[in-house]
């Protein structure tokens, strides 16, 4: 009996031969012959064998998606707290350049025309600092370029030094002064002589702590309160910045007052990072904090500040 073995350059596959001595049979090598002349092929999967695999594979998915998805999301918290950080080193070099005074947080919310965040142009604007002093163009020029049709305004479907990664789009709460308008809030400010109200689109996933200035609004005494750092006792505890919420239902029950404000609390804290979402602080330090956090003050509902721990009303009797 002798053994021929070619090459099927096209199948790339051997090709065997057997011949028996009398010149018998020959087969391929995908074939088994014996000497008998009883050919067998190779023997495929059962049925049970395959759903067997199939069941272990819908398994082993089902497992996974949940972790994957998971870290997803907890990677997009990355980037969130990049432009916290970002901001409040925009914050303290603006402070060092200012002797010691801290970005002006606006004369009001924004959601009002007698609530209206001041001029749009001023420089010492939270939102105008933060991106200056960043490297990049100040709120207000953004905004120009996007009423210029130059460059869009960065919103929830892009990435911007104001938007976080998981943002929704924007949603307001009927019958208060929230206007949403092709996927971004619009908010009240005013001409460089603080005389016209000016009405323009906004997206901040972030707010500046409404009662930093100990809960003086700017507009009751019709100029700025000024910030010296030096009247903030417990610096690693003071809440400077605040990611917050975007739409009214994502709160249940829902958020029933204004949503798009440029000044903001403990209130509209949001829940979007897996029911919390982070603070900035006044040495530039950002942590995570779950909503229930923040709610569970002990002197809550009378007063939010947890000394040592989060100080939103330097002022308050707590501190």
């Amino acid at each position: 009996m002798r053994v021929i073995i070619t090459f099927n350059y096209q199948s790339h596959l051997p090709n065997l031969a057997i011949v028996s001595q009398g010149g018998g049979f020959a087969c391929r090598a995908k074939e088994l012959c014996i000497s008998n002349g009883v050919r067998r092929t190779r023997r495929g999967f059962t049925l049970i064998e395959l759903l067997v695999v199939i069941s272990i594979v819908v398994l082993l998915i089902s497992i996974l998606l949940p972790v994957v998805g998971k870290a997803r999301r907890i990677a997009k918290r990355i980037p969130c707290m990049n432009n916290m950080r970002t901001m409040g080193t925009s914050f303290q070099i603006y402070t060092n350049d200012s002797k010691g005074i801290l970005p002006w947080d606006c004369y009001a919310e924004g959601d009002r025309p007698i609530r209206h965040v001041g001029p749009w142009e001023d420089s010492m604007q939270w939102f105008n600092v933060a991106p200056t002093y960043a490297g990049q163009l100040s709120y207000n020029e953004q905004q120009l370029a996007d009423i210029a049709g130059t460059t869009r305004l960065p919103n929830w479907r892009n990435s911007g030094l104001f938007v976080c990664p998981c943002s929704d789009p924007p949603g307001g709460v009927s019958g208060t002064g929230d206007l949403v308008t092709d996927g971004y809030f619009m908010l009240w400010g005013c001409d460089v002589t603080g005389t016209i109200p000016v009405r323009r689109k906004t997206f901040w996933s972030y707010g500046y702590n409404t009662q930093l200035d100990q809960g003086v609004e700017d507009r009751h005494i019709n100029d700025r309160v000024l910030m010296p750092i030096t009247m903030f006792p417990q610096p690693t505890a003071t809440v400077v910045l605040i990611e917050k919420l975007m739409r009214p239902d994502e709160y249940k029950p829902y958020f029933n007052s204004d949503v798009g404000q440029a000044q903001v609390s403990w209130k509209e804290f949001t829940t979007r990072h897996e029911g919390g979402g982070f603070l900035l602080f006044l040495d530039n330090h950002v942590n995570f904090f779950q909503r229930s956090e923040i709610l569970g003050a002990p002197n809550a509902p009378s007063d939010y500040n947890q000394p040592g721990r989060l100080v939103w009303n330097p002022g308050a009797p707590s501190i």
